[in-house]
């Protein structure tokens, strides 16, 4: 009780160099709390892909299982009918499509990889073009669903979602991609770097 009448008789520069103090301890913690938020978003994006994975390797292994005739490469499990790749007739392929969207792999389109998406993890995606500071104004979770092709001119699905790189402001420079990339000739998903290599 003795301190809190001292400390009510402080003077004004006692005052100001507490407040100094806890402004100072208060800066030095904003780049802590961006580095824990940051990494949560890795972590989470990270979990949405192995979602996805899981999914797709879910899907296949159920179609596998249930040794029905596939009627023109589509299955239903679960009430949902899905599109799959086909290598031969011996092997089971993976989704690429719902049953509405693309006929074969090679006509895959954005569509129908927000469609997996979706379907898959439950999230909702956007196929526009828009730049990636207009897209950090759409609803969360802001996902983009593109369709890129690889080396061998096969496409896959890629699936990114911009995130504010900085604390401070509304620079577009300091934005920033997750990215995660499936490929429905082989099954795989693979989280990438911005740049499109893997992690």
């Amino acid at each position: 009780m003795h301190w809190l009448l001292r400390f009510r008789e402080s003077s004004a520069a006692q005052w100001g160099l507490l407040i100094l103090i806890i402004g100072i301890l208060l800066l030095s913690a904003i780049p802590a709390f961006e580095r824990i938020v940051q990494f949560a978003d890795r972590v989470e994006f990270r979990y949405l892909a192995n979602a996805f994975a899981g999914s797709v390797d879910n899907l296949q292994l159920r179609v596998t299982l249930k040794n029905d005739e596939k009627q023109g490469g589509i299955v239903t499990v679960d009430d949902v009918s899905y599109r799959l790749t086909q290598e031969n007739k011996q092997e089971i392929g993976y989704p690429f499509a719902l049953e509405n969207g693309a006929r074969q792999l090679a006509d895959l389109s954005a569509q129908d990889c927000g469609k997996l998406l979706k379907q898959f993890t439950g999230q909702s995606y956007w196929l526009g073009r828009e730049q990636e500071v207009e897209a950090l104004s759409l609803p969360k979770p802001k996902i983009r669903a593109v369709v890129a092709f690889d080396h061998g001119l096969t496409p896959y699905c890629r699936f990114e979602r911009p995130v504010r790189a900085g604390f401070w402001g509304d620079d577009s420079s300091m934005v920033a991609r997750h990215v995660f990339a499936y490929y429905p000739a082989s099954g795989r998903v693979e989280v990438l770097r911005e740049t499109g290599e893997v992690k």
